[in-house]
């Protein structure tokens, strides 16, 4: 067994493809797929399911990926320790995030830590959170941030922010503290499930007795820019993190609401898996998001 095998393996496995992984690593098609034929007569076991269009791991397959992973980050580690002593921060980082603090924190967050390691490049992957939290789990990714916990004995939270959220509307008559009942006559703009702020707000709504089948929901979007759209053309309210239409509110161009008896808050936490180690970069970045909480 060596890394071109190993390299090949995990690309295969997230790429899901034979020729979309050999692009990624830069080898023919064939030499991607000998290596794999190679690995799984050394290793006794069929690593993937070829019978579909889409590759898919096997049951072997997915148990060895864990360890694959970690035998590849552990030479990138090493690699990085003795390239640099141990005295400069350099290399890649692949952030994962979910759109509120991917738009609204990630930008300070980057700012302040290149200042003080200009090194570093970043891959930034917006996603549901859901998504990055999958992206963690196979690997895809170094340190993801959510604003809602998904349990999972593999990862680790650390609470880096209190986000609020907020009622928005394009209607002025409406009151700065709506009631219940006048908030359930509203026509509602959501986020698609799998999104942090839906969930809190299902979540707080189920706390009062109210499910979510009581609201009038005109339509369900799949990202932030599209739900204040809308309801910036009138077609309804939503629910949203402050932070997020903080400019929208300042210009006049909506309207923030609380709800009355309810106030909806959420953490923001970043999210590392713990059964994998962290590259120098990735540390010194957790580190770095630490002191900006304190803030």
């Amino acid at each position: 067994m060596d890394f071109k095998q190993i390299e090949a393996f995990v690309n295969v496995a997230k790429y899901k493809s034979f020729s979309k992984a050999a692009e990624a690593i830069f080898l023919s098609q064939p030499t991607v797929s000998a290596h794999i034929a190679s690995l799984e007569t050394e290793l006794g076991v069929v690593l993937f399911d070829r019978s579909s269009k889409e590759i898919r791991l096997t049951q072997a397959g997915a148990v060895f990926l864990d360890y694959a992973i970690n035998l590849t980050n552990v030479r990138n580690i090493a690699i990085a320790r003795l390239s640099e002593l141990g005295t400069k921060i350099t290399g890649n980082l692949t952030i994962a995030s979910s759109t509120t603090p991917c738009r609204f924190l990630l930008p300070q967050l980057l700012k302040t830590f290149y200042d003080k390691y200009p090194n570093v490049n970043y891959d930034i992957k917006e996603e549901s959170t859901k998504e990055v939290v999958d992206m963690i789990l196979l690997g895809n990714a170094d340190v993801g941030i959510v604003g809602e916990i998904v349990k999972d004995a593999k990862l680790t939270y650390s609470k880096v922010y209190e986000d609020k959220l907020v009622i928005i509307s394009s209607n002025m008559s409406l009151p700065d503290v709506i009631p219940i009942d006048l908030l359930l006559s509203q026509r509602f703009i959501l986020r698609e499930r799998g999104s942090a702020t839906r969930s809190v707000f299902e979540n707080s709504l189920s706390q009062l007795g109210i499910e979510l089948d009581k609201i009038k929901i005109f339509a369900e979007v799949s990202s932030l820019e599209a739900v204040l759209q809308f309801v910036k053309a009138g077609a309804g309210v939503s629910v949203v993190s402050q932070i997020a239409c903080k400019d929208y509110i300042q210009t006049g161009l909506l309207s923030e609401h609380s709800i009355k008896d309810l106030n909806i808050t959420r953490g923001i936490y970043v999210v590392t898996h713990n059964k994998r180690p962290l590259s120098p970069v990735a540390k010194e970045f957790l580190k770095h998001i630490e002191t900006f909480s304190e803030k």
